[in-house]
């Protein structure tokens, strides 16, 4: 189950979240999560954060996308 924690974190991070704190802050208000949930998926590898259904949930709602497109995105 981590290996599929560690897939979902680092697809968000790396493909829509982005490497500055600008874009972090910007992902969380665009996204409608905290700012921190944001930080935590970013420092996944550190924390072994387990991202939440309803995190992921809004985060693909966000983007327009369900969570079944979601999983194919990251061939899981």
């Amino acid at each position: 189950m981590q290996d599929l924690y560690a897939t979902i974190n680092d697809f968000i991070s790396r493909e829509w979240i982005g490497p500055s704190e600008e874009s972090a802050r910007a992902f969380a208000t665009n996204h409608d999560i905290d700012e921190k949930t944001v930080r935590r998926i970013k420092g996944w590898k550190d924390a072994s954060y387990q991202i939440t259904i309803y995190t992921l949930e809004k985060i693909c709602t966000a983007r327009d996308l369900t969570l079944e497109e979601f999983f194919k995105l990251i061939k899981r």
